[in-house]
């Protein structure tokens, strides 16, 4: 079984139509998931370097449930239910093994080894995403000679979105880790949701926020921009804790039961706690902290939080740092 793909480092970039255009991928230990869109008989490539003797970690998934587009949600991609393409691995010194497409591009002297993609059982639940998806083929080896390598995704029949899963070694930058929540959303477009699906829980959340304070505008009327700011941290985080729980059931709808649905949790209540304790520091009367730096050095901290913990769709964490930073006085 694969690893879940949310742990890898999700990749939109697409593949090459030739070997000569392949898109290549740096450093292949390092753990990604390559997504992309094929349309009927085309083949996407992708190349990576590696020396004899290293391991090769290489995976083909697809997303669960009826959904097969990427970016127009209201365009049906045909057979995107029964979609299984296949992963072909040519490289050099490789054995051939399997039936190779007529229309595959196989650099001279590579061999080939081509790994039919299947469904077997029923999808995976992925705690971090959270996702479902089908794990259609996987191949853990040592590399038999030095050189390029290329990993091609192929379908005879029918068309819809593939994630090639390369590398073992789960590591990040700095920026990889913080824009996560946006690559956060276009797996969720991968997997076939539309935007207003996707946000739903955060914009209930927000309007409800708005209601209440609405409902007392004359109260709001002496907010200060350290206290709107606060209170709108607190509004994301919340929103990220409902649509990881929103997520997590709709997932569920379409895969098995998991134990990394308690990953799933845990990251809810995290952003649900972020959310509460920033709201409850916003409502507290400008004068709290006024003489001290508690109430700035709370919302830092919940910022750095926010972005550790992918909380608050990135807008929370900005808004938490700006509550730490500007004054807190009353106005007038």
């Amino acid at each position: 079984m694969l690893t879940p793909a949310f742990a890898h480092i999700p990749v939109f970039e697409g593949g090459g139509k030739s070997p000569e255009t392949a898109t290549h991928v740096e450093n292949p230990e390092k753990s990604r998931v390559l997504y992309g869109q094929l349309s009927e008989e085309n083949i996407h490539y992708y190349s990576f370097e590696v020396e004899k003797g290293e391991r090769i970690l290489l995976g083909l998934i697809v997303p669960a449930g009826l959904e097969g587009r990427i970016y127009d949600p209201e365009v049906d991609i045909t057979g995107a239910e029964f979609f299984t393409p296949d992963l072909i691995l040519m490289g050099p010194g490789l054995s051939s093994e399997g039936e190779v497409p007529e229309n595959t591009k196989i650099p001279e002297g590579y061999g080939v080894k081509v790994f039919p993609g299947k469904r077997t059982g029923s999808a995976i639940y992925e705690g971090f995403s959270p996702s479902a998806f089908y794990s259609l083929a996987r191949e853990d080896f040592q590399a038999p000679e030095s050189g390029t390598y290329y990993a091609a995704v192929s379908s005879a029949g029918g068309e819809g979105n593939y994630g090639v899963v390369l590398g073992y070694r789960e590591r990040f930058s700095l920026s990889e880790w913080l824009s996560i929540p946006l690559k956060q959303i276009k797996t969720y477009r991968w997997e076939g949701q539309s935007l207003p699906f996707i946000f739903l829980p955060l914009g209930i959340t927000l309007a409800a926020g708005i209601l209440v304070i609405l409902h007392k505008k004359e109260a709001a009327a002496g907010f200060n921009p350290a206290r709107w700011a606060g209170l709108f941290s607190g509004l994301f985080f919340l929103g990220t804790g409902f649509s990881l729980i929103f997520q997590m059931l709709y997932s569920l709808s379409r895969s098995s039961y998991s134990p990394e649905v308690i990953i799933t949790v845990f990251l809810a209540l995290a952003s649900s706690g972020f959310g509460v304790i920033a709201l409850v520091l916003s409502m507290k009367d400008e004068r709290y902290g006024e003489k001290s730096t508690q109430k700035r050095l709370y919302f830092f901290v919940l910022g750095l939080a926010g972005l550790l913990f992918w909380a608050g769709w990135i807008l929370g964490p900005i808004l938490a740092f700006e509550a730490a930073v500007l004054p807190w006085k009353r106005k007038g």
